[in-house]
């Protein structure tokens, strides 16, 4: 029999049956009044299975059965938050700017003469920024002079919010995100509200990870407290400095570190995500400086055209450790020529940028394209540890050639044997810090 919970105890889904068989709530509340279906709900509770087909995966298995009745509000309300997570994340609004999207705030682009289709751009409000011509604070804020560029994962997040909310409304209307309806006129969540849903969120995906055994979806403590929704402004920023091409979507998208991404993601009139690029990148540079250095210091050994530049680079590390970054330090930093150092580990070498002598770009640009690197150029430096990398990615393509056709396998053993001897060359050319700074 059809139940739910209702202030702890279990009754009759009467909503859920009505909606079933098309009787009003008042014939379903007599029928059971007159067939003692109450007992029969205590005695035989079952789930309430709605008729929509549940197609999601978790680790190739049909997550839901079927989605029920008593947690579709529940379900909806983590599908909203993962939504929010996703659009905050990979664009780089602030939160209150994620909330202030509307439907339809990311159409389809219209194809070129060529039938070539553009990128999704977003239209967004800004709040913090917004100011009237006397200077004044304008609180409904203002359109976004630049729009923000979507990827395939945002808009899709932004999809399945238009389908939750009616068309030209806010897509975090809190209307349609909390269906007990404890907040009274109009408006989207607030950032208070979006973040406790975070917390929420987390709870909920390590529940169905446990549930379902799956370990490796866990989403550990995070040791400096709770997320929060500033945050994955902060951790995309990270991301895009630290891994330039690498782990995070816009990385791969818009290419190498600052460059790409502040003139087509991040470009803007004001401060913002601009100018928290430039410090993560600013950190980023330092960050690389001072492991060098540390390293150095501890006997590691360094090879390459630009093995000694990279040394003196490291020796100007001191006086940086410590400091806190703002945007007119990193900018500072970053117009430093003697700071320019990028480690590559995809390519396991360093690359001490001098844009005289970079053939990545022709020196058209004032950073690397570090998916362009090769081992023969002059800004190109390798430590031990590079060496040691490329060694171990010998062997793996060793191992892999002995599983592959002919052909195949003779190019990837030709590639162990190249990266051997770029190991070789390195520990028969590597300099000390001694070596470096005589």
């Amino acid at each position: 029999m059809a139940t739910t919970q209702w202030l702890g105890r279990t009754t009759i889904a009467g909503v859920y049956i009505a909606a079933l068989t098309g009787a009003s709530l008042n014939q379903v509340y007599n029928a059971t009044r007159d067939h003692g279906w109450r007992q029969g709900a205590l005695d035989r509770p079952g789930r309430c299975p709605l008729r929509v087909p549940a197609t999601g995966k978790l680790d190739g298995t049909p997550w839901r059965e079927a989605v029920d009745y008593t947690e579709a509000g529940f379900v909806m309300r983590q599908l909203g938050t993962a939504c929010f997570i996703v659009i905050a994340y990979l664009t780089g609004m602030r939160p209150g700017e994620a909330a202030g999207l509307r439907s339809g705030c990311c159409p389809d682009p219209e194809p070129d003469s060529a039938g070539r289709k553009g990128r999704h751009l977003i239209t967004s409000t800004v709040y913090k920024t917004a100011r009237d011509e006397d200077g004044n604070h304008r609180s409904e804020g203002e359109v976004r002079d630049v729009p923000w560029v979507a990827i395939a994962p945002v808009v899709n997040a932004i999809r399945v919010l238009e389908r939750m909310v009616p068309e030209g409304q806010l897509l975090f209307d809190h209307h349609a995100h909390d269906l007990r309806g404890t907040r009274t006129g109009t408006g989207s969540l607030t950032v208070h509200t979006l973040g406790i849903r975070v917390e929420d969120f987390i709870t909920w995906a390590n529940h169905e990870a446990a549930a379902r055994g799956l370990a490796g979806e866990f989403i550990p403590p995070d040791p400096h407290g709770k997320i929060g929704t500033e945050r994955f402004r902060r951790s995309l920023a990270w991301h895009i400095a630290r891994r330039p091409g690498g782990l995070v979507a816009l990385a791969i998208q818009y290419g190498h570190l600052r460059t790409s991404v502040s003139a087509g993601y991040a470009a803007r009139s004001r401060d913002g995500i601009h100018d928290l690029l430039a410090v993560e990148t600013a950190r980023a540079t330092i960050d690389t400086v001072a492991d060098l250095n540390a390293a150095l210091e501890d006997g590691l050994h360094i090879s390459g055209p630009a093995a000694r530049r990279a040394i003196k680079a490291a020796a100007t590390a001191p006086q940086y450790t410590g400091t806190v970054i703002t945007a007119r330090q990193a900018r500072q930093i970053l117009a430093n020529p003697h700071l320019a150092i990028y480690d590559n580990p995809h390519t396991l070498l360093m690359c001490v940028y001098k844009r005289d002598k970079a053939l990545c770009h022709r020196g058209l640009k004032d950073t690397p394209s570090l998916d362009q690197c090769v081992p023969a150029w002059a800004n190109i430096a390798r430590t031990d540890q590079h060496a040691a990398g490329l060694r171990l990615r010998a062997t793996a393509l060793d191992q892999q050639a002995g599983h592959v056709p002919g052909p195949l396998g003779e190019r990837l053993r030709d590639n162990a044997t190249r990266l051997r001897d770029l190991a070789d060359a390195h520990h028969r050319t590597r300099a000390t810090l001694q070596d470096g700074t005589a």
